[in-house]
């Protein structure tokens, strides 16, 4: 397997274009991701910003000259890991996404359909996934306050990233 990196783009001065993707659901924790976006969209309205309900929506978006960032929550992190930052680009921090466990309410793995993208031909060399601890994901459950204060951390983050104010 290939992790290649176009070197002209990284050689470039101009900034990249951001892009975040809020990915969820109504179910509880799962809320994460859209949560962060609405969080990122209270400065008004930015076609950077997305909600997004299934891992599949993910193609449409990706974008050779954007950074990708996809916000999701995910059962099973590790105990003291209330947020977690990886790079799919880079060898280990995927082999500890395909380590994730698979059961969410999207019904596709995040990692298989980034894998999928890039057998299509879609960079993935500039996508980081922003992963929330989720809990509870049963239908009309209000986000839990662990994954509340992940979403504040997130926001924060990707408003210096995004350079919002």
């Amino acid at each position: 397997m290939s992790y290649a990196t176009n070197h002209n783009r990284l050689q470039s001065t101009e900034p990249r274009r951001q892009v975040v993707l809020g990915l969820g659901s109504s179910h509880g924790d799962d809320q994460f991701g859209w949560t962060v976006i609405d969080e990122l969209m209270q400065g008004g309205e930015n076609d950077s910003l997305r909600k997004i309900r299934n891992p599949i929506d993910i193609f449409a978006c990706l974008d050779a000259d954007a950074d990708i960032h996809i916000v999701d929550a995910v059962v099973g992190l590790p105990a003291d890991v209330s947020l977690w930052r990886l790079d799919f680009a880079n060898p280990d921090h995927r082999a500890q996404i395909q380590a994730i466990p698979t059961d969410g309410t999207h019904n596709l793995d995040l990692y298989e359909v980034l894998m999928i993208a890039e057998s299509l031909g879609k960079s993935t060399d500039h996508v980081v996934l922003w992963l929330g601890r989720a809990e509870k994901v049963e239908p009309i459950q209000s986000i839990s306050p662990i994954t509340q204060v992940a979403v504040g951390v997130c926001s924060t983050v990707l408003k210096q990233r995004l350079q919002l104010s």
